[in-house]
């Protein structure tokens, strides 16, 4: 029998499933329906990154859930989350390039053009330490997202402000808070487990609570792609 914590567990896993599963259905449905190359190209990445959370996050609890520290899940374990730092560097990357090429002025925002080369290879490193890592101690001991996730939100929220295309600028917005939530979200996993014991409730709650914050975020950014004086969502649900 599962008692009240477990089912709590899978109630917030339910909730982060379904709205990363929902943004990523939406993201592939608008994409059908969009003819600018640009926004395709941004809805296909929206898409991507939903299928990932939703992969990462049902890896993480069936494997913590379980306790499974075999050799072969922990190096799974580590070349799922080590995917994940290069995909969100490339997405926010790709990004903050496209809201620079939108912005009237041309303006560099916190210099991404010298910066990303940096944080690029500050990602590769990570992605490499989380593997070996997770093959030494167990994925659970991998450092969470961090340098990338925290710039690229930055950066992507004042291009938003900068940018002369309103959908883009939508879009830019409701990305960057995707993109900080879940920055957050992975810098708390470390802080509430030093605060409340091992596999507290009440840490989970808040880390799950922004998680799913971050899924709303990024449902926007989908939503935000469609052209609305053009195109309703109703023109972009499939037959």
């Amino acid at each position: 029998m599962f008692d009240s914590v477990s089912i709590i567990f899978f109630i917030l896993w339910v909730l982060v499933v379904g709205l990363f599963s929902y943004a990523a259905y939406w993201a592939f449905i608008i994409r059908k329906a969009l003819v600018t190359g640009l926004y395709r190209k941004q809805a296909l990445w929206a898409g991507t990154m939903g299928l990932y959370f939703v992969a990462l996050s049902t890896f993480l609890t069936v494997a913590l859930g379980f306790n499974l520290t075999t050799l072969s899940v922990n190096i799974l374990g580590g070349l799922l989350i080590s995917s994940g730092f290069i995909i969100l560097f490339a997405w926010i990357d790709s990004t903050v390039r496209v809201a620079r090429r939108s912005d009237p002025l041309l303006r560099d925002t916190l210099r991404w053009s010298r910066l990303r080369y940096f944080i690029g290879f500050v990602t590769v490193g990570g992605a490499i330490s989380a593997l070996v890592t997770s093959i030494n101690l167990g994925f659970a001991y991998v450092a969470p997202f961090g340098g990338a996730l925290l710039f690229g939100a930055i950066a992507l929220l004042i291009s938003a402000t900068r940018s002369g295309d309103a959908t883009l600028r939508r879009h830019l917005k409701w990305m960057g808070l995707a993109i900080a939530m879940l920055w957050l979200a992975s810098q708390l996993t470390g802080i509430l487990f030093r605060v409340f014991p091992a596999g507290s409730i009440t840490s989970e709650v808040i880390i799950y609570s922004v998680v799913v914050a971050g899924g709303f975020c990024l449902y926007r950014s989908a939503r935000s792609l469609v052209p609305l004086r053009h195109l309703s969502l109703s023109d972009a649900s499939p037959a």
